[in-house]
């Protein structure tokens, strides 16, 4: 017998000899390694057993237990060994995966799906959708797995649950999350880690940290889930995803990448629903299309350019005048009227801030007032 039967062999008591119970199957074989299972399946296979048999004591399907007895037989059990463990090596390139990472930690309804999380069926059909790549349902569950997200999945029903069904479904997910939080917290576990491995932000995590210290679990238990029903419905985001994958010039805008601002303007011009730059920052980043969106950190800063030396100069000239001979009515300057009259002449409303700035870079802020007019 090959040496990596030799090596597997105790596993078969912790395998074949246990009875599995109703509803564990799943359960048992991710519990146990592959490799072990395969090393079960070849050394059954060469005792003579039967491949119904092989199946059910190595937890292996009949198709896959057929294949290792053919490659047994043609080539020995250390054959095996060399398979694969999971497979081919992955299609999904590092930002593919991390959009779908994205997207199931986020509701199924941002994509069109119903139901608080996710089914396999459903991320087959949203991987198929969005890479052209057909997986089949064992690898999406090895995928969902990998990424830490098996929270995140749910079986599929033959019944459409009614709305009320889905909502009490998903205050029961966030109320699950919030029990691990806590048990989490209680355990030691810091708040960044409770926060990136239950994808709920830091700061609630904190308050949930204080709760915790103060009144124990059961003080998070009784929280109720708040929050509003997402204004855009599942066709509304579908287009909003499409928009965003478009350059906005198509849209009129004239940059290669989104700003927050103009998505703000066209979810306004499309469906007439305003929503904050800040919500609409969140909505971006569930639909998993923050690569598309300009960072602050590229764009153009008016105040250098349009503060040049002819600018500084002119302001200066003007406090030396009355505001009168600028159309402002009364007798002194003050930050207010400055930043009037120089939005006038630039187009850019500076801050109170920084018209201060600017007249002490044009040497006459001793020129400005505090009083109120």
């Amino acid at each position: 017998m090959s040496k990596i039967v030799y090596k597997y062999c105790e596993c078969q008591s912790d395998i074949a000899t246990k009875p599995l119970p109703p509803g564990t199957m799943s359960k048992q074989i991710d519990d146990v390694p592959l490799a072990r299972r395969r090393a079960l399946a070849a050394e059954l296979l060469l005792n003579g057993e039967g491949i119904s048999e092989v199946s059910r004591k190595a937890r292996l399907s009949l198709p896959t237990v057929s294949k290792y007895k053919d490659l047994v037989e043609r080539e020995g059990a250390d054959a095996l060994a060399h398979l694969r463990i999971h497979g081919g090596a992955p299609r999904l390139d590092d930002a593919s995966q991390s959009w779908l990472v994205s997207a199931i930690k986020h509701s199924p309804g941002l994509h069109g799906y119903p139901g608080p999380t996710w089914t396999i069926s459903q991320l087959r059909e949203l991987i198929f959708r969005r890479f052209a790549v057909q997986f089949s349902a064992s690898h999406v569950g090895h995928l969902v797995r990998g990424y830490g997200l098996a929270y995140r999945l749910t079986y599929s029903t033959s019944e459409k649950a009614s709305p009320a069904t889905v909502q009490e479904s998903q205050s029961d997910v966030y109320a699950a999350r919030r029990k691990m939080a806590a048990k989490m917290l209680l355990d030691g576990d810091s708040v960044e880690r409770v926060s990136k491995a239950l994808n709920i932000s830091v700061r609630t995590i904190t308050k949930y940290r204080s709760m915790v210290m103060a009144d124990g679990i059961k003080a998070v238990e009784q929280l109720k889930s708040s929050g509003r029903k997402a204004t855009l419905g599942p066709e509304a985001l579908e287009w909003l995803r499409a928009a965003l994958e478009r350059s906005p010039m198509a849209h009129g805008y004239e940059t290669e990448l989104w700003r927050n601002g103009d998505v703000q303007k066209l979810i306004k011009e499309k469906f007439g629903i305003y929503h904050s730059t800040g919500h609409v920052r969140t909505v971006v980043g569930k639909l998993g299309m923050g690569h598309r969106m300009r960072s602050p950190k590229q764009r153009t800063d008016k105040k250098p350019s349009a503060m040049n030396d002819e600018t500084l100069a002119w302001v200066a000239a003007a406090l030396r005048q009355s505001p009168r001979a600028h159309g402002i009515d009364a007798d002194h300057w003050t930050n207010a009227r400055l930043r009037t009259v120089l939005h006038r002449r630039v187009g850019v409303d500076y801050s109170r801030g920084y018209i201060w700035e600017i007249a002490a870079r044009a040497g006459v802020a001793d020129l400005l007032t505090r009083r109120l007019s």
